[in-house]
């Protein structure tokens, strides 16, 4: 029979309590000269382990996705009130003042597109009965569409005939283009190949389910919008050509004006219509204050480049809107 050889001391007391090792677990570097250290001067892994608590992955969760931190209320504070600075700060070296910006606008993005989801796009109401069976939801809908269709046909029964109206006539032509379509939809060579796609996409976009086609848009929308980053960095790579700053850079702004586009939308959705002109009105204004704050110059060089910006910038999201329903449809 064989026994279990007892662990080495400090795994043991690691198992049932505090412990610290000699040398660091993760990198194997020597701590005997740093008795009082904390931290791994090498990897910044803690010195002293324990067993990890359900309170400690709450925690991480939470940092990680919502980064719930000292650090989030100094940035949120300067995000909102100062345009541009906090991009200026992170220029200048304060990194770890603030939550970095990707940081910055994935928690954003998360909490907007969260809210989005719960509200079913309407931040005012919460969605609680969405996941109701189809029949229990439809029941007294069917039952008053019975009743009323019972009453009118009682009440046509009683009414005389009329005579075709122009009504009649347009729907007989809408009838002739529905089996045209139709037949293209069954039989690519009576059409053309446009006009076949076309039939094909018409044809599913009746036919998709519209909850179904909004829930698909919104699990997507998030990624899209990420990818939309690159592009909109570049534009402002464009625009200040002269300036003689990194990509990297445009990045950073792009990230920072994302973030406070998504707090502003968020906004929208959940205050009261009387108000919520204001942080529609702000999005644009917030962008050519930050651009005045971070690449300089006068306004009079500040605004034509925010324009044509904007401009550019709501091109490449409705193609790219339209390119992700057009997606949908075509995979589902």
């Amino acid at each position: 029979m064989t026994t279990s050889q007892p662990l080495p001391a400090s795994l043991s007391q690691l198992h049932h309590g505090h412990a610290r090792s000699p040398h660091c677990r993760n990198c194997e570097q020597d701590l005997t000269p740093l008795p009082d250290a904390d931290y791994c001067p090498r990897c910044g892994q803690e010195t002293v382990l324990h067993p990890p608590s359900f309170t400690e992955f709450v925690h991480e969760f939470i940092t990680h996705y919502v980064a719930l931190e000292g650090a989030l209320w100094r940035t949120l504070r300067m995000l909102l009130t100062r345009p541009g600075q906090l991009t200026r700060e992170y220029f200048h070296g304060k990194r770890r003042h603030f939550v970095l910006p990707l940081r910055l606008y994935l928690t954003a993005s998360f909490v907007f597109f969260l809210v989005m989801k719960l509200t079913g796009g309407d931040g005012r109401h919460i969605i609680v009965g969405s996941h109701l069976p189809a029949t229990a939801a439809s029941a007294p809908a069917a039952a008053n569409s019975a009743a009323s269709s019972a009453s009118s046909a009682s009440a046509d029964a009683s009414e005389p005939e009329v005579e075709l109206d122009d009504d009649s006539v347009l729907a007989t032509i809408d009838d002739k283009d529905l089996q045209r379509e139709q037949r293209c939809l069954k039989e690519s060579d009576a059409c053309s190949a446009i006009d076949h796609f076309v039939a094909r996409m018409t044809h599913k976009a009746s036919a998709a389910h519209p909850e179904g086609m909004s829930h698909q848009f919104a699990a997507k929308a998030p990624y899209a919008v990420f990818l939309m980053l690159p592009f909109f960095a570049a534009l402002m790579k464009l625009a200040y050509l002269g300036r003689k700053r990194s990509y990297g850079e445009h990045f950073v702004f792009s990230l920072h004006v994302h973030s406070f586009w998504f707090i502003a939308l968020l906004c929208i959705q959940v205050l009261p219509n009387a108000v919520m002109v204001l942080p529609l009105l702000a999005i644009p204004v917030y962008g050519a204050l930050s651009m005045k704050r971070v690449y300089g110059g006068s306004w009079w060089a500040t605004l034509p480049r925010a324009l044509l910006i904007s401009l550019a910038y709501s091109l490449l999201l409705a193609l790219v809107t339209g390119g992700l329903a057009l997606w949908l449809l075509m995979v589902g």
